[in-house]
């Protein structure tokens, strides 16, 4: 067997068999991790932020539609990616290959330290809020561990559980928002010039687009399990590019409902992170409110699910590759989950939620994050400029070159500038990058990094 025919059907990565991780997910499973992924904490918390940051309504939603746009472009360029190296990891996977280990540790780094664990962490205080006003839990962050904890002993039972079950949320929370949108408007009980009215635009939108960028996290989520997914190379582009297309068709209606729900002099005076239930009890009093809440919270219990099961991949495809402890590539005998992995980025989530610290949580995650991505995506030049005459059977990203490089740009200028606005969140995430820097060269040094089963692929061989 050549070794592109080894990478097409994902029998070894690396140098070793990867035979528990089985292909079990369809289009259908994917696109859900990637709609649970995305429909989260973010679209029901950050519209009152990025509406009090951009100052007016049309402003705000002009953000989120760049969202959707960045989004699509990542999606669109990591669905070539997927298909040239349909494997578990994402782009630590990527990164690793085409860049060297230090960049793939450093994306590993940063994924268990901050792109999922200080995500879950948020997501799910985001998911207590909701739930403490529809039963009396009150808002104390150790309802979010219990939470994490009990998440992710159900992702223990295997990748095919896990995928039934971020469809039904799937599903459910999709079903769910259309309703709330539709019977929303047709209450008739808020004032369109919301959407219209407010102050000027102020020059920090850059820092709302952070902001942004955070909610529409997980449009890579399929990515991450390409390794568990049934016909890699046509079910990931389906999984990728429609999930994030009906996801920023779903975010741009909520932002419009909320715009109209709220006249634009409340937005400053109300509590910022439960936008989507301040907005339900405008339009169906109390009543209705709680109902809209469940949904919300049954929303983002189903994206810290699918960040739950994710993550775990990276780390497991790090130990394979001797860029993490082995003890992280442990897969459970019976049900081929990696349940070492997903113990231990449950013990650092929930430390990070026990801070509570919503809003800067989120800036350091969507900081970090939207700088990997970023790589990846601009690894696609590094792939197109070395493919051979028989890079076939492959999807394509439309609008290349032009469309990686939207994405880089905007990228890069919002992190700059999140760096001038918000110096303390996103400072917080370079260092931690700087000290992944200077972890891989102490353990490199010191003998405590694996041997690579595979270091750079040949360009050519990425068809």
């Amino acid at each position: 067997m050549t070794k592109q025919q080894m990478i097409g059907d994902q029998t070894t990565i690396g140098s070793g068999a990867e035979p528990h991780l089985r292909r079990a997910l369809g289009a259908w499973g994917a696109a859900a991790f990637v709609i649970t992924n995305m429909v989260g904490t973010g679209i029901f918390t950050l519209p009152a932020f990025v509406r009090s940051i951009t100052g007016n309504g049309i402003a705000s939603l002009a953000v989120w539609a760049l969202g959707a746009g960045l989004a699509l472009s990542g999606a669109l360029c990591y669905a070539e990616l997927a298909t040239r190296m349909p494997h578990a990891g994402g782009e630590y996977y990527y990164l690793t290959r085409i860049y060297g280990r230090l960049w793939g540790f450093l994306s590993g780094w940063i994924s268990f330290l901050v792109g999922f664990s200080a995500a879950i962490a948020a997501s799910s205080l985001g998911a207590v809020d909701y739930a403490s006003r529809v039963i009396p839990i009150g808002k104390s962050p150790m309802f979010a561990a219990i939470l994490i904890v009990a998440l992710t002993l159900f992702h223990t039972t295997g990748v095919r559980p896990s995928g039934r079950l971020q469809t039904i949320i799937a599903l459910s929370v999709i079903g769910a928002i259309l309703v709330f949108f539709f019977a929303g408007v047709g209450t008739g009980r808020g004032d369109w010039s919301g959407v219209t009215q407010g102050s000027a635009p102020t020059g920090v939108w850059w820092v709302a687009l952070i902001l942004v960028t955070f909610a529409y996290s997980g449009w890579n989520a399929a990515a991450y399990l390409a390794g568990e997914v049934k016909e890699p190379r046509r079910t990931l582009p389906r999984a990728l590019i429609g999930g994030t297309l009906a996801v920023g068709f779903v975010y741009l209606l909520l932002n419009v409902l909320f715009l109209y729900a709220m006249p634009a002099d409340s937005w400053e005076a109300q509590p910022k992170i439960a936008i989507g239930t301040l907005a339900a009890e405008r339009l169906f009093g109390t009543s209705g409110a709680k109902i809209v809440s469940a949904i919300i919270a049954l929303a983002i219990i189903g994206s810290v699910s699918s960040m739950i099961a994710a993550g775990p991949r990276v780390y497991y495809a790090m130990a394979r590759d001797g860029l993490a402890h082995s003890i992280f590539g442990r897969l459970h005998s019976r049900t081929g989950a990696p349940v070492i992995a997903l113990a231990l980025q449950a013990v650092v989530a929930m430390i990070l939620a026990l801070t509570g610290q919503f809003d800067a949580l989120v800036t350091y995650a969507g900081s970090a994050l939207s700088l990997f991505a970023a790589l990846a995506v601009a690894s696609l030049y590094v792939v197109r400029r070395g493919e051979t005459a028989e890079s076939k059977n492959i999807f394509r990203a439309p609008g290349y070159p032009v469309t990686p490089a939207i994405y880089l740009i905007l990228t890069v200028v919002a992190f700059i500038q999140g760096l001038r606005e918000r110096p303390g969140p996103t400072g917080a995430a370079l260092l931690t990058i700087l000290a992944g820097v200077v972890i891989f060269y102490i353990a490199r040094s010191r003998g405590w990094l694996g041997e690579a089963g595979e270091q750079k692929t040949s360009i050519g061989e990425l068809k």
